[in-house]
This record gives C-alpha cells, sequence and structure tokens, in this order.
C-alpha cells in the first residue's frame, strides 16, 4: 500500500533537525512577514467652546486753566467692571496613520482548516481510528500552544473505510463545502489514485500517510506528497531477505487492489526465478472463505509464502491457513502485518508466530528520540499505545501545519511551495521526510520485524533487524 532511499544513519544524524525546524516555524508562525500599511487619511472636526474675561483699566488725564498764565492738570485712573467674551470655535484637522501589520494576519482564515480522510469502518478500521487519532495529536499539540499565528487548527474528519467511491465523495465535501486546500489521507492507493485528478485540477494539497504503490511515484510533479516509501523499496527489501534467507520458491498471497498487485510485480521483478507462477494468488476482500485460495497457494510447494492482507482478511486467511497444514512454511509480510490490531485474535496470531512471520516496515525507528516523544505524547493525549501508521500520519499533519504556517496564506499553490521546503530539515516519528519532485520521501532505512509470543503468552513483534538501502539486510537479533 504504501522510492525511497536513504540510510539508518542518516536518520540517526538529523535526530535533532526537527526541534530547530518546529522553533525556527513556530516563530515564523507566530510573528509572521512585516510590512507596512499605509491606511486612509482621516479627518477629524471638533467644535470648543472658549471662554475670555477681559479686566480694562484707563488713564484720563485733564488740563484745566484756572486763571490767566496758570493751568492745573488732573490726572485719573479709571478701572472698567471686568467683561466675560464667549466665542464658538469648530477646527477641521486631516491626518495621515501609518501601521504595521503581519501578512500572516491579513491572508490567514480565523480557523485553519485540514481535512482527514480516515478508515472508521471497513477492514482498516483498527489502525485508521488510531491514524485518525495521530492526526489528533498533532492538531492539539499546535493549538495547545497558540495554533497558526493565533488561529486555531480544525481537523474535518471523513470516514472512507478503503472505498474510492467514499474517498471521492468525501474529498469534494471537504473541497467544495467546507473549503479546505489541505487534506490528509486517504489510507490506501487505489483510493489516493482514483481522487487524485481531482485534487491536482483544483490544487488541493494531498499528504498520505500509507498509499504505498508506485503508481502515485508516477503521477510526477503534482499535488500529492506521501510519508510512507513507496512498495518499490519495500518490495526491495523482502526481496533482499528472500535471497538472504535462501529461498527458492516463494508464493505469494495479495490483495486484488493497485496496492496487492503492485507490490507483486515488483518482488517479481526483483527476484523473477525465485517466485512461483502458480502460487501468486490475488484475493478478493471482505470474504468468509480463502480456502480455494490457499489450497492453490499450498499447491504450488513453496518454501515461502509472502502475505498482504487487510486485518480482518488476514484473521480469515491465517486461521484457514493454520488448519491446511500452511503453518509449516515460512511466512513473509508487509509493514501492516505488524499492526498490533493482527495479534488480537489468538488463532491468527498463532500461525504468524508459529511461521516466524518476517516482515519490514518503514522506519518508526522506535528508539528514536523522536520516535519516543512522540509516542509518549500520543498514549497521554489518546489514552492508547501508538500503532501503525500513526507516526506517519503525525508527521504527515505537523508538516501540513508547518507547511501552511510556512506560506502565510491558506492556498494549495502556494502551501504546495512551502512543503517542499520545510520536508527538507524536517525529522519526526517516521524519520527524516525530505519530498522529492515527485512528493515522495527520499531518505529512509526500515525495521524487519517478527512476530513472536512473549513469556507471559501474549503475541506481539519484535525488532531482530533493518533493511539498509547501501548495506543491505543487517540482522541485530
Amino acid at each position: 500500500m504504501y522510492m525511497v532511499k536513504g540510510s539508518f544513519s542518516a536518520v540517526t544524524r538529523l535526530e535533532s533537525a526537527l526541534v530547530i525546524v518546529v522553533i525556527i516555524l513556530a516563530i515564523l508562525a507566530g510573528v509572521g512577514y512585516w510590512q507596512a500599511a499605509t491606511v486612509a487619511p482621516a479627518i477629524t472636526t471638533s467644535t470648543q467652546t472658549i471662554h475670555h474675561t477681559i479686566t480694562q483699566t484707563s488713564t484720563v488725564t485733564q488740563t484745566t486753566t484756572l486763571a490767566p498764565g496758570a493751568t492745573a492738570t488732573v490726572t485719573q485712573t479709571v478701572t472698567q467692571p471686568p467683561t466675560t467674551l464667549t466665542a464658538t470655535v469648530t477646527q477641521t484637522a486631516t491626518s495621515t496613520v501609518t501601521t504595521t501589520v503581519t501578512a500572516k494576519e491579513a491572508a490567514l482564515p480565523p480557523v485553519i482548516k485540514i481535512g482527514v480522510l480516515m478508515p472508521l469502518s471497513g477492514p482498516l478500521a483498527g489502525p485508521g481510528s488510531g491514524m485518525a487519532l495521530a492526526a489528533h495529536v498533532a492538531a492539539k499539540q499546535v493549538n495547545d500552544t497558540g495554533g497558526i499565528a493565533g488561529r486555531p487548527i480544525k481537523l474535518i474528519v471523513e470516514d472512507v473505510a478503503v472505498d474510492p467511491k467514499m474517498a471521492s465523495d468525501a474529498v469534494q465535501k471537504l473541497v467544495e463545502i467546507d473549503g479546505v486546500q489541505v487534506v490528509i489521507g486517504p489510507p490506501t492507493s487505489a483510493q489516493v489514485l482514483s481522487i487524485a485528478p481531482y485534487v491536482n485540477a483544483r490544487k488541493v494539497v494531498l499528504i498520505t500517510p500509507s498509499a504505498t504503490s508506485g503508481q502515485i511515484t508516477e503521477l510526477g510533479d503534482d499535488y500529492i506528497f506521501r510519508t510512507v516509501a513507496s512498495d518499490r523499496l519495500q518490495a526491495r527489501a523482502v526481496s533482499e531477505y528472500i535471497k538472504f534467507m535462501g529461498f527458492k520458491r516463494v508464493a505469494l498471497f495479495v490483495r486484488n487492489d493497485a496496492y496487492g498487485r503492485g507490490l507483486a510485480s515488483d518482488i517479481q521483478a526483483y527476484v523473477p526465478d525465485r517466485v512461483v507462477k502458480e502460487g501468486v494468488v490475488f484475493y478478493e476482500t471482505g470474504k468468509s472463505d480463502y480456502t480455494t485460495e490457499l489450497q492453490q497457494i499450498k499447491a504450488s510447494a513453496p518454501d515461502a509464502v509472502f502475505y498482504a492482507t487487510f486485518v480482518a482478511d488476514g484473521f480469515v486467511a491465517f486461521k484457514q491457513a493454520l488448519t491446511l497444514g500452511l503453518d509449516k512454511i515460512p511466512s513473509l509480510a508487509p509493514q501492516e502485518e505488524r499492526d498490533i490490531s493482527f495479534y488480537k485474535d489468538p488463532l491468527a496470531a498463532e500461525f504468524m508466530v508459529t511461521t516466524k512471520m518476517t516482515g519490514f516496515a518503514p522506519v518508526s525507528l522506535s528508539g528514536t528520540p523522536s520516535y519516543v516523544r512522540f509516542a509518549e505524547a500520543y498514549k497521554k493525549i489518546v489514552g492508547k499505545e501508538a500503532g501503525l501508521y500513526t507516526g506517519q500520519t503525525y508527521d504527515a499533519t505537523m508538516l501540513a501545519i508547518l507547511a501552511i504556517a510556512k506560506a502565510g496564506v491558506y492556498e494549495g499553490p502556494k502551501i504546495k511551495e512551502a512543503l517542499q521546503l520545510v520536508s527538507q530539515t524536517y525529522n519526526g516519528p517516521a524519520g527524516y521526510l525530505a519530498f522529492d519532485k515527485n512528493g515522495d520521501v527520499t531518505e529512509i532505512s526500515w525495521e524487519m520485524w517478527r512476530a513472536v509470543k512473549t513469556p507471559q503468552g501474549e503475541y506481539t513483534f519484535e525488532v531482530i533487524g533493518r533493511f539498509d538501502p547501501v548495506q543491505g539486510i543487517i540482522l541485530t537479533k
């Protein structure tokens, strides 16, 4: 479902990059890009009454002739009573005010919407609900620190199961009714491929955390991004393990959809001489009986079987494989079968443990600081352990938030441009996620896991090594 080159050491060296980029972009989001704005001249008219009190003093000099040749001069000072003058004066003043605003505050909407397309029903409902909660964790962390330039982030979550038609209807609703410009999901490759023409035509950014088909890469430079590696690299990891273990006859039991067909094709391309043609089975999802398909697998006499199923399908197929005696043949799997949901059915889990089911999952690197911080936050906020694709969904959501903050406007083309930039220094729980021109991540290693049963009788998985695109298979346990 869900091409990428890189190394484990490259991921490790960049562990601190996330802290730096989040701080820098948080400052950008809070402060914005400053620009001066001149407001139109304001005219102010004021009327005031003025009171003046005047006191006037006058001096009068009078000359009187008393007799021939004699005069007398008399001087008098006269003070008049105070006089009060009242005048009403109207004044008009024109002023020009220059103020400073931020471009982000002027351009971003009051509430920033991000659409989320997840499988809340159907065969991926288990991991799907966990993925939706991972998006919630990212949004909550940002909202708790002020949002983007003071604007809160609102997630609009739509259930799309694994149905392309549901995905199509949901994305149209998000774009045309809710006005969304960024979408997280949908989960499957078939859904992404079905809605790609729509989101590209409307310039809406889409970041899928789990769709891995190589056909998505072939869409080219568009609005589709993903925080998970292409199937072509996963197929390479599986093929390298087939050669590492010396398997000569490998059968494939995979879903009959874009993901399953693409993954099977890629494995056959890498190890064409080791895949038994009569043992390649594309099954239909949602059935209650896979006996016929599994008997075809058994009849091909494989020395290993690669299973790629949904959780519900896996429960049915693994229990029936157990009764058919396929538990004596080693099993391989992609990243999906590592999800904790697969271990909830005891019989299905027993089959996985008995066959020493081994698979590969992109990065998630459980012990790295980035993943540990995410897992702790997820458990604190959600109350559950982080599961399949939760790290990738968290990263997809956080990258979308950072891109919106960097763009400063809620417009698809600007957000797409910013997303390419912020991804170059982003290092989250799913690893270093720099996007190439096709929207694929370019530096990813793979954990190698195996199904196990603990001494306490619990079914789970353990990490036993990794696949590095440069170094190949590396066993650590």
